[in-house]
């Protein structure tokens, strides 16, 4: 694991690098308590500040590890050791850690996309994608304006089923960039969930459309 010095890491929107466990991490970064995803209750055995060190390390594009292990895997498990979790004599994990690292962990999460989304990322725009996305599937699936000319409606058929194609493409390429190159499955789940929450908010217009292309 490569040996990083204190400078490293003065770039980080949250430089958790100093904090001792123990320690009052609402009290030095009081910005945390106006996010309910860093309000939710962890297993007693997993204390949030080794938690939130994890997610800085790991996610932070100006973090050391992000910017010097290109591996996710490996940076990922360089961060959770940074952050102080400690391997078994085998040199595994716990079923918990293990949870957090394979982003089966539902409440973690949701605090990594918080996070992601706190570094001034662009979530309206992945709302916006998806939404594009939903309309074009749905015109696909119920059919285009009737026409005469079935030749003509085939072509348009197949032309609008290759749209949906390349705009699905261009969501998965979207949500591992928002998400720090993170590819789990589980996170990219809850990320759609979330914007399919919040895409009451976001209207859809041609351009839209356009930028998928």
């Amino acid at each position: 694991m490569p040996h990083f010095k204190t400078k490293d890491f003065n770039d980080l929107l949250f430089p958790v690098h100093t904090l001792k466990l123990g320690m009052d991490i609402f009290s030095v970064f009081p910005k945390l308590k106006d996010y309910g995803e860093f309000q939710t209750q962890l297993s007693a055995t997993i204390p949030f500040l080794k938690v939130f060190k994890y997610i800085v390390f790991a996610y932070d594009e100006k973090s050391p590890f992000f910017r010097q292990i290109e591996d996710l895997v490996e940076r990922k498990k360089a961060a959770i050791l940074e952050a102080g979790f400690k391997p078994n004599k085998n040199g595994g994990f716990s079923e918990h850690v293990k949870s957090i690292l394979n982003c089966e962990d539902g409440r973690v999460n949701k605090m990594i996309i918080r996070y992601c989304r706190m570094q001034g990322k662009d979530f309206t725009n992945l709302i916006a994608s998806q939404e594009a996305y939903y309309q074009m599937n749905q015109q696909l699936m119920t059919g285009i304006d009737k026409d005469d000319d079935a030749l003509a409606v085939a072509k348009s058929k197949a032309q609008l089923d290759e749209l949906v194609g390349k705009v699905n493409e261009r969501l998965n390429e979207k949500a591992r960039s928002f998400l720090s190159q993170e590819v789990a499955q589980g996170l990219h789940e809850e990320l759609w969930s979330m914007a399919e929450d919040e895409s009451a908010n976001v209207t859809i217009t041609p351009e839209d459309y356009a930028d998928e292309v």
